[in-house]
């Protein structure tokens, strides 16, 4: 739809706000125009250089426009093919630094850079930069006086009246904290935080942000806002499980980043003995466990001096046979070997079945913490399914708390003892929650408040392991109460942040996804690529999918159409043929649209060409 926004401004809402500012005949963009055929401008203004809003602008500089851009983002105008490349070989796996990969397949020939305090000048018009990052690390805004309006175009830093399009995309380290990226939960925020309140200082009449309505009343948006993720985070803080680990002064002082003040209502932690029964024996993130016959089973395999160990206490004979390893989760540091000592002591690797192909085919996915080795043969278990092994019943559980992949071991002896495996979900302070790319869903799908009902039917005669830590725990009726009450809250304060039907979207980045997300293919010959949907949505959604394959790649008629129910996962096959000639790493992404939703290169796969 285009309108006027003031005598000197179209603006072309859509997809993307593309906003036309025009004097003595010729027209400067900001975001660019999502219109098939645009008319030609002189130049093009971006916010920030996420593929999804840049596309709006791409064609309009290979028509001769100067495209504007952040300095801080320009890599990810400039520079794209050096980082998929590096993000193909080596990036994907081992990867705490988590940040969006929504990254241009193909560069920019050449940009103009800006920064805060310039100012650009174009047909007598100028145009403020002001440094806001937070929804990417070297984001701007532009500040406009014109008409009478005072005008910030503010890219993705507000959407409408007071909310946010995701956090998974904050997600970043803390240097000042000596934390990386995986342990940074939507570390951003502080950024955007004090963007806005530099914003709000600018007194603008109206916000004109990249997506989503223009927004009339500025002050009272932004002061939404900022009070609607502050109360996200108050949630978050309280049940933290790196209070454990880190300690009260340094959660504290990482939540004042984002608060301006320390977290109260703290989770009183849970009670702990001091290490585990001794027929279990603690080797790094690994727990061997010892039964009456001398045999082992061992929980997780992921950190090099496991193997020296298990070498060590089987020449003791601390054991005689090692007779299988059960997998919690998918992380690197829990599986890395896994592999290696199954082949060594030629025992079965165990995992729930909702595990097993992320373990079998790691590089088929886009995780955090991927392993590069993966295991060959898993024996999967069902739900609740139970094995008999020596003195021991085990009970296998899917458990999605730290990450949709994991699963929860309980141990039972014939002589009552019960110990529950973790992984990596709980500690004594809470929840394992700190990094939103692990896919912790909100009810109603499984998810952390769906592992507190495992643990509340359970009883509470058993004590808890999570291997990071050396003593076990046991959490209370009434912190497990505070627990699931804190969720519960967190999906109502979550879904007032976000603009999406259901809060799942904001914080569930693969919601829409390739499968693999790697693959190799042979020139010329037909490849077969998944897009896989989960439907968050509490009602019937109908998504089309458009794919954009290289020049000369051939794809599937779109848009392709798959129907889910309420909460239903489903996919669609896409068939794509690499060009004859084509060679190297090349990027294949999609569009998905649904609702009111017209989400641009939303998604990629990564296809090596032979």
């Amino acid at each position: 739809m285009v309108s006027s926004l003031t005598p000197s401004i179209t603006l072309v809402s859509g997809p993307i706000n593309g906003s036309l500012i025009h004097r003595d005949g010729k027209t400067l963009a900001v975001y660019g125009d999502p219109r098939e055929n645009a008319p030609p401008v002189e130049r093009v203004l971006f916010t920030h250089g996420r593929r999804d809003v840049v596309w709006a602008g791409r064609s309009l500089v290979k028509a001769g426009a100067i495209a504007i851009v952040p300095a801080a983002d320009k890599w990810m105008f400039t520079d794209v093919r050096e980082f998929w490349g590096k993000f193909y070989e080596t990036g994907r796996f081992h990867d705490y630094s988590n940040q969006s990969t929504r990254i241009l397949s193909q560069p920019f020939p050449a940009v103009t850079t800006v920064r805060g305090s310039n100012r650009i000048v174009w047909r007598g018009i100028s145009i403020d930069v002001l440094d806001t990052p937070g929804y990417t690390r070297g984001a701007v805004s532009y500040l406009l006086d014109l008409d009478g309006k005072r005008i910030a175009f503010t890219g993705d830093l507000i959407y409408g009246d007071g909310k946010f399009l995701d956090l998974y995309t904050l997600q970043d380290a803390l240097p000042d904290f000596k934390e990386n990226g995986y342990h940074g939960y939507a570390a951003r925020a502080s950024g955007v935080i004090e963007s806005l309140h530099k914003i709000a200082a600018w007194k603008p009449d109206l916000i004109v942000p990249v997506r989503g309505p223009v927004i009339t009343n500025p002050p009272q948006a932004m002061q939404t806002v900022i009070r609607r993720m502050q109360a996200v985070f108050r949630s978050h803080f309280v049940i933290d499980a790196m209070r454990w680990t880190r300690g009260d002064d340094k959660i504290n002082a990482i939540a004042a980043r984002v608060l301006g003040e320390q977290p109260t209502g703290w989770m009183p932690a849970a009670e702990t003995q001091p290490r585990p029964p001794q027929w279990i024996i603690p080797i790094a993130n690994s727990r061997l466990i010892l039964s009456k016959a001398g045999n082992a089973f061992l929980v997780d395999c992921g950190v090099r001096n496991v193997v020296p160990e298990l070498r060590r206490l089987h020449a003791q004979g601390r054991f005689k046979n090692l007779e299988g390893i059960y997998i919690t989760h998918y992380h690197d540091d829990h599986t890395d070997y896994a592999q290696a000592v199954a082949e060594e002591y030629r025992c079965p690797v165990y995992a729930v079945a909702e595990m097993r192909d992320i373990l079998e085919r790691p590089e088929a996915y886009r995780m955090p913490c991927l392993t590069h080795n993966a295991i060959r043969s898993v024996t999967a278990r069902t739900e609740n399914a139970k094995q008999r092994w020596n003195e021991f019943e085990l009970t296998f559980f899917y458990f999605p708390g730290q990450t949709i992949y994991h699963g929860g071991l309980l141990l039972k002896k014939d002589s009552g003892e019960r110990i529950f495996f973790v992984g990596d979900s709980f500690t004594p302070s809470g929840v394992d929650d700190y990094c939103l790319t692990n896919r912790n869903l909100l009810p109603p799908n499984k998810g952390f408040v769906y592992c507190l009902g495992i643990l509340r039917k359970m009883g509470f005669d058993y004590q808890l392991i999570n291997q990071h830590l050396l003593p076990t725990f046991h959490f209370s009726h009434r912190q497990i109460d505070f627990m699931l009450d804190t969720w519960k809250k967190r999906v109502s304060l979550l879904h007032d942040l976000f603009p999406w039907d259901d809060p799942n979207y904001g914080v569930d980045e693969q919601w829409a996804r390739f499968y693999p997300y790697t693959s190799r293919a042979a020139a010329g010959r037909p490849l077969q690529l998944q897009v896989i949907v989960r439907n968050h949505s509490p009602k019937r959604q109908e998504y089309m999918i458009t794919p954009h394959v290289p020049a000369g790649w051939t794809v599937a008629a779109s848009p392709l159409k798959i129907r889910l129910r309420p909460r239903q996962e489903g996919s669609i096959a896409v068939p794509i043929k690499p060009a004859p000639r084509a060679r190297g790493l090349s990027v294949v992404t999609a569009d998905v649209s649904f609702g009111n939703w017209d989400l641009h290169e939303w998604f990629e796969a990564l296809v090596s060409v032979q």
